[in-house]
Formats: structure tokens, sequence, C-alpha cells
């Protein structure tokens, strides 16, 4: 693939937008070369180009570039094309590869180590939290790279489990890496960073959240590892997605064996480990696959051993998130209103397995489609709160936007 610079990528970048498959089929038609797709595209050779892709060939220009690349100098964030040398060469073999990240923290030397992506539920239980850290920080310690999403729940708890092991991991987002989502693993973005780490995000660095693209981002999850880890998953649950990725990358899929056959958190494992996914019981079910990435056998199986001696109980920290005064008031009184009008999805163990804020926002979906300001009327939460409780919802599958911006319970 021939070389171009940074800003020749970020005008094609912002031109046709991240994620367009219609991209990687002009830079094949060029050789790869960057360049040569610029100018391909300026001369209007392509007739499939949408109207807004032609009127950002027209209206982005060099200012634009720079100031992208400003904004990213200032705050500390590289720019990783898909022709750099720290470009991850696993994630590069997959279809439709990002052709820019945007990374806090460094990739450098990624393709010389043995990766494992780690996903799972939002709600995780104390079960998936203990089998999370028995599994992976032994994983780490071993020098093995955790990839996840950033999420809240099982990703986060893998990034975290990484982190006690004194291990490397990184986060792919499903915003810009300039923006704060979620916000309470804000400090866990810099724990990875500062532990030689890093965040990545092929969306434009202040680009907001939206639901669609949490689904398409785990095609890096799973493209930047040499297999995907399931924890914990529903059948509607995201984790299935970056499982099912990793299958069509030719990547390995490994599985939690459920802790409770009949749990909404774990009907989506079953369905993976019927399918053919590798169960695993312990770390070593994992390194079994993985024993031929390390060229010191000998100093592996003594790792090992060593290892299995020193593994201790895990207990998991109780669960706290982030409330107000308003927010837990409207929860009571939402509870109390609409308990009796719940839609027959809604059965009380699908609702026990959730946050109360997001029964809360259920409950009343379960009623009528909202949009979400009435949501923040009724709950008396700000536009942040009921914003982040809904994405986590619709990326779980238990609700969906419509074009006209009103929710409904699936």
């Amino acid at each position: 693939m021939a070389k171009s610079p940074v800003e020749v990528w970020l005008w094609l970048l912002l031109v046709m937008q991240p994620f367009n498959k219609k991209t990687h089929y002009i830079l094949e038609q060029c050789g790869g070369d960057a360049a040569e797709a610029c100018r391909s595209i300026r001369d209007g050779k392509y007739d499939f180009l949408s109207d807004v892709e032609r009127k950002n060939a027209e209206s982005v220009r060099t200012k634009d570039v720079r100031e992208l690349l400003n904004d990213c100098a200032e705050n500390a964030v590289s720019v990783i094309t898909l022709d750099s040398d720290e470009y991850p060469p696993l994630l590069r073999g997959i279809e439709n590869p990002p052709i820019v990240l945007f990374a806090a923290g460094s990739l450098a030397g990624l393709d010389d180590c043995v990766t494992l992506s780690a996903v799972g539920a939002r709600n995780i239980s104390d079960y998936g939290r203990a089998v999370a850290h028995r599994i992976i920080e032994p994983l780490a310690k071993l020098g093995i790279v955790i990839t996840s999403g950033m999420a809240v729940g099982a990703d986060a708890e893998a990034h975290r489990a990484c982190l006690a092991a004194g291990g490397r991991t990184v986060g792919v987002l499903g915003c810009g890496i300039l923006v704060n989502y979620p916000a309470e693993n804000a400090e866990l973005k810099r724990s990875i960073i500062k532990n030689g780490g890093a965040i990545i995000s092929e969306l434009l660095p202040r680009s907001r959240t939206f639901g669609e693209y949490f689904h398409i981002r785990n095609r890096i999850i799973a493209g930047l590892s040499l297999g995907t880890l399931v924890i914990e998953a529903g059948y509607k649950s995201g984790s299935l997605l970056s499982a099912n990725h990793a299958l069509r990358q030719g990547r390995a899929v490994f599985c939690v064996p459920p802790y409770d056959l009949f749990s909404m958190r774990c009907n989506g494992v079953i369905e993976l480990l019927r399918n053919g996914a590798t169960p695993v019981y312990g770390f070593t079910d994992i390194l079994d696959k993985f024993s031929i990435y390390f060229q010191n056998e000998k100093y592996l199986k003594d790792r090992i051993a060593e290892l299995e001696k020193t593994l201790h109980e895990y207990k998991a920290p109780k669960k706290s998130r982030k409330r107000t005064s308003k927010t837990e008031e409207a929860e009571k009184n939402v509870g109390e209103a609409s308990e009796e009008n719940s839609a027959p999805k809604l059965t009380e163990e699908l609702l026990s397995s959730l946050e109360p804020r997001e029964r809360s926002v259920l409950k009343l979906l379960a009623n009528a489609p909202l949009r979400i300001d009435d949501i923040i009327e009724k709950l008396g939460a700000d536009y942040t709160e009921v914003a982040e409780l809904l994405t986590d919802l619709e990326l779980e599958g238990y609700l969906i936007r419509g074009q006209d911006g009103v929710y409904t319970i699936t």
C-alpha cells in the first residue's frame, strides 16, 4: 500500500465519513493510494457517491483538515492511518477496517503481542465480575493484551481486571475520543493510558454517541484480537455481534459457561456454546488455543503453574452508580404508578436484572412510546443522564428509537 500524508487520509475521512464501504472500494481501484483516491473523488470519477458525499468533496478544504489536526494535537490524540506502521495488522486484515484511528495512548508494538477481546453484559452479575478477574488477571500477567469496548459492566470489568494485573489494555469507544462517555469511566480511561494502553475510535474526535455505531464498532473490538471471550450475554446483547465478527474474521470465540441456565444474562452464551464456541473454565483454556504464539513453551508452563498457585477468590465490590435525589424519587413514583401497567414482555426476571433507573425508563415506555423530552420530564432527571440510559437500553435490545425520535419497547 502506497503511503500518503495524514492530511490526505483526513480529507478522505471528512468527505466519505467513517465506516463507509465505498471508501475501500475506491482505495482498491486506486491501488491503495489515498492521494489518488482523493483526486478521483474530486474529479467526479465515481457516479455512485451520494449527494452528501459529493457536497463534502466540494466543501471540505485544507483548513478543515488543519483544524482537525490542531484539535488532535492540543488534546494529545494521535492520528493513525491505514498505511501507518502503528496501525494494528490484525485490524487491517478485517473487512472494512477503519481508514483512520484516533488514539489516546499508544498502539505501538501491538503486532508483537498476543491479544484477546473480552466482552459481556452491561448489567453484569457478581458471578461475571468474579469470572472476569479470575480469567483475565492471569492472562494479563502473561503479557496478553486485553481489548474491550469501555462500556459499563463487563467491558469496564475486563479493563479493570487487566489493569489490576499490571497489564496493557485497549478500549474501543462508541463515540469520538474527546467525548466523555460513559462519564463514570473517565478515571478508567486515564488509568488505561497511564499503564501503557490506549483508547481508540474511528469516529471524528467530537462525535456524539448514537446507538447504531456501538454495533458497528464491535468489528474493531473483535478485529484487534486473536480471539473474543464472551463473559455474559443475553440474546439481544451486542456482545453476540462481537462474537459473530470474530467468527467471520476467522478468530477464536470463547464463552464462560452460565451460572444459571435460565438467566436472561446468559441465554446468548448458551447459543454460542451450542454453535461450537470454546467453553472456558479457567484461563488455561484460552492459553491452550494461544500457546503457539508464545516462543518459550517451558517458560509459559512454569508461569502457568505459578499463577495457578496464586489465584485467589475474587470478591466483587458493591456496585455504585451516580444517582440524584430527583431521580431516586422519580424511580419510586414511576415504579408505583407503572407496576400494574407493565407490558407482558417486562417480566419480573428481566426487570430485576436491570438497574433501578433502567427499570424506570422501561416501565414508562410500557405505557406508551415517548420522546426523550417526555422521559426527562417524567423522571425529573437531566438530559445527559437520560440519554445515556436510553443508549444503553437500545444497545441491549430493550428498546428502539424511530426516525421520528420516539422510543418504543421491542
